[in-house]
């Protein structure tokens, strides 16, 4: 075998260990995009016999820091999520895990949030009520009775 030849094959087999290296190490990122002050929190929209009712899903949010206001043919849910993130105290099933080292993926929106949505005319605001079930946020409007 040629001197030439050796090079080649040197290479190429770096070539290949390098591949290997990397699909070893790498990680795998969400696509980070530019972060707006506020999120939306995702919502569905129901509508029933008597009432209108709307569901956010708001996982992780202390209902007693949300705000909703309505005005003007509009209803707005504000808030704040924090990051969820591990703690410095919390037990995991390997005694030496503690607080992560990096982030490999951040794909939970936190800080504040504020979603406005259209509501129909025809509702009482002042019978609105809320239930908080699990994580999601329900939201009531009566309609208004016919005199």
């Amino acid at each position: 075998m040629s001197q030439k030849s050796r090079t080649i094959r040197l290479r190429l087999l770096e070539g290949q260990i390098g591949h290997v290296a990397y699909q070893i190490t790498k990680v795998n990122f969400s696509n980070f995009r530019e972060v707006d002050p506020r999120w939306h929190p995702s919502i569905n929209v129901f509508q029933c016999a008597s009432c209108f009712r709307i569901c956010a899903e708001l996982a992780g949010v202390n209902p007693e820091q949300i705000e909703i206001a309505v005005d003007s043919g509009r209803l707005w849910i504000r808030g704040r999520r924090e990051a969820p993130e591990p703690l410095q105290q919390q037990e995991f099933a390997f005694p030496t895990t503690r607080k992560p080292v990096r982030v490999i993926a951040m794909e939970i929106d936190h800080g504040q949030f504020e979603r406005e949505i259209e509501v129909p005319s025809g509702f009482d605001p002042e019978r609105i009520t809320t239930e908080w079930d699990n994580g999601l946020l329900w939201i009531y409007l009566p309609r208004k009775a016919h005199a």
